[in-house]
């Protein structure tokens, strides 16, 4: 299925700034085009878009009004400020008054126009994807109100009991299987703006079910958890399977994501001797990058599981590069 690019608004008076800004957005996004806040709010009461790029020095109405207005009409779009102004009150007022997260001061490059929108762009979305998690959960238990109000008196964190459930493994406290996918799908989105790159890090217990059977379920939930503690942090951070966890390194190169791979077999040995298991607890790594071995998520996953594969081949204990399937390094 194609996807179809994001909307952006972008609001300035001065024509031949506003000409270039068009131009370096409209290699990634649908562009419109407004000189003056007054015909902002006339295209936003027609169009949907995805972020509004706004001028701070506007004729008529500044641009933290404007960008206020759109908080409260238009909750759902990004908001990024331009300015030429160094001055602290006026970050201060966009951040209060107009909910601003993103700044663009002025001059600016074009690679930096292009990730600030990306990245104000991929804030939001990840946080709809959370939003929309929540509501499909709570539209799913809908029969259960009933009986959710008659506990609400007893327990009234249950609400927040039921969202976190939608989002975190049980044992581990990472991220479920289903988030992640999300996360990914909205990962690589950004770094196709950006023009960045994208590492995908799969962990797999060496010998695990066996492991298991061995030292008990019990001290096998206790180990999940320690490595869950340890992968928080990474962006993602998931439980993808019952012994295979994930995470994602956005902007990652090859060289970072494999350091960061080997630095968790490391912990992991680490608390093997910690729990009088030296030796026999251990885990595998499969890194995957986009854009080098993959450009979609599904194949970013099928790249990592074939490098876990070739790494159980060798003995576990050590990390395999997609690009480089067949070397290990312990």
């Amino acid at each position: 299925m194609t996807r179809v690019a994001a909307s952006v608004l972008v609001v300035e008076d001065d024509p031949e700034i506003l000409r270039l800004m068009q131009q370096v957005l409209s290699r990634d996004f649908v562009v419109h085009t407004a000189a003056d806040a007054e015909e902002a709010l006339q295209i936003l009461s027609t169009e949907r878009v995805h972020a509004v790029v706004s001028d701070h020095m506007l004729p008529t109405m500044s641009g933290v009004e404007l960008l206020r207005i759109v908080a409260t009409k238009h909750p759902d779009a990004a908001r990024v400020l331009v300015t030429a102004s160094t001055r602290m009150d006026t970050a201060q007022e966009a951040v209060n008054v107009a909910r601003v997260r993103r700044f663009l001061a002025k001059p600016f490059r074009a690679n930096d126009l292009l990730s600030t929108v990306g990245e104000a762009i991929h804030e939001v979305a990840v946080a709809q994807i959370k939003s929309e998690l929540v509501r499909e959960l709570k539209e799913r238990n809908s029969e259960l109100s009933g009986a959710l109000a008659q506990l609400a008196a007893r327990d009234k964190d249950l609400s927040k009991k039921i969202e976190n459930f939608a989002l975190n493994d049980n044992v581990t406290g990472l991220f479920t299987h289903r988030y992640f996918q999300e996360a990914l799908s909205a990962e690589l989105a950004r770094a196709k703006v950006a023009r960045s790159t994208l590492a995908l890090v799969m962990v797999d217990i060496d010998r695990f079910r066996a492991w298991n059977h061995d030292y008990g379920y019990a001290e096998g939930d206790v180990v999940l958890r320690r490595l869950g503690e340890a992968l928080v942090g990474a962006e993602a951070a998931s439980r993808y399977g019952g012994d295979v966890l994930a995470a994602l390194l956005p902007r990652a190169d090859a060289a970072h994501a494999q350091h960061w791979a080997e630095s968790f077999c490391h912990k992991a040995r680490e608390l093997g001797r910690e729990r009088d298991l030296a030796g026999r607890f251990t885990v595998r790594c499969g890194v995957a990058l986009f854009p080098e071995h993959a450009t979609h998520d599904q194949d970013l996953i099928d790249a990592a599981e074939r490098a876990v594969a070739v790494a159980k081949s060798q003995g576990g204990d050590c990390v395999v590069l997609a690009s480089s399937l067949g070397h290990a390094i312990g």
